[in-house]
């Protein structure tokens, strides 16, 4: 088996490391400082290790109201989590001011990316490749 490493640098804070020739997908994920960008969901589910750093996670939930919950988790060093596609969050702090995690996908593409802004209580979204944001309807 032959392992290859395939680097994508995302923004100036969070570089990606494609692992191929394993029997699964993995990726490395470096980050050197917080989302400053929208909240995000994923195309896929996945597993993350926390190899090192750890972070805070703000995750977002829209009720069948349309109003959106907010909850922080601490994400330390040598824990593991499961992330569903659906679930929209931010890393919103990095005590250490670095953090690598190996991301380990669950599931093929169930949905595409959306980027998320939630003003006065609302939610709205926009596709990864779009601008404009749309209500997101409950």
């Amino acid at each position: 088996m032959k392992l290859s490493i395939k680097a994508e640098k995302l923004s100036r804070a969070f570089k990606k490391y494609h692992v191929q020739g394993l029997p699964f997908a993995a990726s490395f994920n470096e980050f050197s400082a917080p989302d400053t960008g929208d909240p995000h969901d994923h195309p896929f589910d996945f597993i993350t290790h926390i190899l090192s750093g750890g972070y805070t996670e703000r995750n977002y939930s829209i009720n069948e109201l349309g109003d959106v919950d907010i909850t922080d988790i601490e994400r330390k060093t040598g824990t593991s989590h499961y992330v569903k596609a659906t679930d929209i969050h931010q890393i919103i702090d990095l005590p250490t001011e670095h953090c690598v995690t190996l991301m380990i996908p669950q599931s093929g593409h169930v949905k595409p990316t959306y980027f998320y802004r939630f003003i006065d209580g609302k939610a709205y979204r926009r596709l990864w490749n779009k601008r404009k944001f749309l209500p997101v309807e409950s």
